[in-house]
């Protein structure tokens, strides 16, 4: 009970963060000119506020909210609905945040924080993904995690999601950067993905629990996936898309960026394709990225999947057909021997059952990334 009714600096900043009107560049600024944020719990704190001619709504908040009584009562609330968070005062903050041009003061999380101590490397791109995408995605992840990269991403449908479930599936660590409160989960789609995270990953937000997504917290959230990381890789992306987004700030804070070029006739490859020749690195296999890092990162194979293990010999040469492109049935169909041809349905089942391969729309196939 002692612990819970002693108050630090930290217990007055939740208290600031859970103001309305009250942000990050707010609280930087009370504690440069304030030096100690308990100087807001004192009888002349009204005057200091007035002194540094913040919004005549902001300064009223405070004064009204900021005190002893009120603080603990926040601090024991928070205690009580288990909210976690770190603030820029705190040693556990992450240091490459401390560097980026607009740094955030708060971050509500849920799960492993031990993962902020390890390097990191962004994954981001669009929302509608193709099976190369996919592929190529889950190819890259599966290699940066058995290299010791955590992968950041922003819990987005597509390239994002599909970074997270294969870190998890690796055995990797992720973290998810949300563009709302901590326990915001958007899409809903993504609810058992962000369940999985907080069980064995980090979520991570700047808002204060509660607090809906809205358009204008994406861009923000960006800059925090990039600015966790030591570099960010876009998969796939449109030419205007939120993803290059994350490539500006990548740019804006000196970190490396790194593009996967794809088909030319895909609009998905535009965006890497434009961020090639605008001077990203050309990415064709893990190694392209881990070797920008020198001492941050082991081998950059995959681990082996038991997947493919124990196939058959007709099994293992219908595979072998199908590749990361799309192909058709009937292509598949005039490749195989006259005695493999009536087994071709059948075949195809099985290794869809085990995940190897994916069916699309129209009759084609394509190669899951093991």
């Amino acid at each position: 009970m002692e612990e819970t009714c002693r108050l630090e600096e930290r217990d007055i900043v939740y208290s600031l963060t859970i103001l309305p009107g009250v942000g990050r560049k707010t609280l930087y600024q009370l504690y440069q000119r304030l030096g100690s944020y308990h100087a807001l719990l004192a009888e002349d704190s009204r005057a200091l506020l007035a002194a540094m001619q913040l919004p005549r709504s902001v300064q009223d908040a405070i004064s009204r909210t900021v005190n002893r009584r009120q603080v603990l009562a926040d601090k024991q609330a928070r205690i009580r609905r288990g909210i976690s968070f770190v603030c820029f005062l705190d040693e556990q903050f992450p240091p490459l945040l401390r560097e980026i041009p607009d740094p955030p003061a708060v971050l509500f999380y849920r799960g492993n924080l031990a993962l902020l101590s390890r390097p990191m490397l962004g994954v981001v791109g669009t929302r509608r993904p193709t099976a190369y995408g996919k592929a190529a995605c889950r190819y890259v992840t599966a290699g940066l995690c058995h290299a010791g990269f955590v992968i950041v991403s922003g819990l987005a449908q597509g390239i994002d999601a599909e970074a997270h479930r294969s870190a998890l599936e690796q055995g990797g660590g992720t973290v998810a950067v949300l563009g709302g409160g901590i326990d915001q989960i958007y899409p809903r789609q993504n609810r058992p993905l962000y369940q999985q995270i907080a069980q064995s990953g980090l979520l991570l937000a700047e808002y204060a629990p509660g607090e809906p997504p809205r358009p204008g917290m994406f861009p923000e959230r960006n800059r925090l996936i990039s600015g966790l990381s030591l570099g960010v890789l876009i998969v796939e992306a449109a030419e205007r898309s939120g993803s290059l987004i994350t490539a500006d700030c990548a740019l804006e804070q000196g970190k490396e960026v790194f593009a996967l070029p794809g088909p030319i006739f895909s609009r998905a490859s535009a965006g890497p394709h434009q961020l090639i020749k605008q001077g990203a690195k050309l990415v064709t296999s893990v190694q392209d990225i881990i070797e920008e890092f020198p001492g941050c990162a082991a081998s950059g194979e995959a681990p082996s999947s038991p997947k493919s293990a124990g196939l058959a010999a007709d099994e293992r040469q219908l595979l072998a057909l199908i590749g990361y492109e799309p192909v058709h049935w009937e292509a598949l169909f005039a490749q195989l021997d006259p005695a493999a041809r009536g087994l071709l349905d059948r075949t195809l089942l099985y290794l869809e059952t085990k995940g190897l391969i994916a069916a699309l729309p129209g009759g084609y196939y394509v190669k899951q990334m093991e």
